[in-house]
């Protein structure tokens, strides 16, 4: 067996079962590299860099293992990956937060293998000369209006704790997929919410059962959280519900961001 696959369509559904019509409990971005655990007919049961396990068809799957050594980090909310160095013909679009490898670097972008293929990708602009807390401020400003979806990690559909993992893993803070582990994170202190800076993390519990939600401080006390969809909202707008009556946990990424 495989011991290994990546993914090579845009993005890759994670399910709880290995049957299209079970849960989607996450997924798994372009190029993204699925340590596999076992192998069920059309199916893979696999492990993520973040520890999930669940499903995967093979057909969103590649094993080739020549990928270049050389990290890309994909940032902007949508990357067309080409076919030729002209960059005249896109034939996938590779959404926000996936992490490539390249093994050249041509003038105007770089050279990527998948499926024993030749693929390339346009250089951008880069954005190295702000702190890591303004890019995060950045890309949440550039996902906003992304729809909500359970499961989702992409600006296709985020879900709360999704939108999180993947904003902050482009500033290379990795968290745990779920909102229930991101609380328990021990390397953010609890702080209050008078003392959240930009960039911190805010917790909620709307049901009274414990975390269930949470959002990226914006300041001004507003917060981006996905809801609906990926929005920012003040913490004393009352349409709904008030969200500064149901945060539970502030962590201060301070150590991180600022470093």
């Amino acid at each position: 067996m495989i011991n290994s696959q990546i993914v090579k369509t845009a993005y890759a559904n994670i399910y709880s079962e290995p049957r299209f019509n079970s849960e989607m409990v996450t997924q798994a971005l372009f190029f993204e590299s699925l340590k596999v655990v076992s192998d069920q007919d059309n199916w893979l049961e696999v492990s993520l860099w973040d520890g999930y396990i669940g499903y995967v068809h093979k057909f969103y799957l590649s094993n080739n293992d020549s990928y270049g050594e050389s990290v890309l980090n994909l940032t902007s909310q949508y990357t067309d990956l080409y076919i030729d160095k002209n960059f005249e013909t896109s034939v996938l679009t590779v959404p926000f937060g996936a992490t490539v490898k390249y093994y050249d670097e041509i003038e105007n972008g770089y050279k990527i293998n998948i499926d024993s293929k030749e693929y390339y990708i346009k250089k951008i602009v880069n954005n190295h000369d702000l702190s890591k807390r303004q890019k995060v401020l950045n890309y949440c400003r550039m996902l906003m209006g992304s729809p909500y979806l359970w499961g989702g990690k992409t600006p296709f559909g985020y879900d709360c704790s999704g939108l999180i993992q993947s904003i902050y893993k482009m500033v290379e803070i990795n968290f745990r997929r779920d909102t229930s582990d991101q609380i328990q994170d021990s390397r953010f202190a609890s702080i209050s919410v008078n003392d959240a800076q930009p960039g911190d993390i805010i917790f909620f519990d709307f049901e009274g059962n414990g975390v269930d939600h949470v959002g990226i401080w914006y300041g001004d006390d507003m917060v981006v959280h996905c809801s609906g969809q990926v929005k920012v909202q003040s913490i004393h707008d009352d349409s709904s519900k008030k969200l500064l009556d149901y945060i539970i946990d502030v962590k201060s990424l301070g150590d991180f961001l600022d470093e």
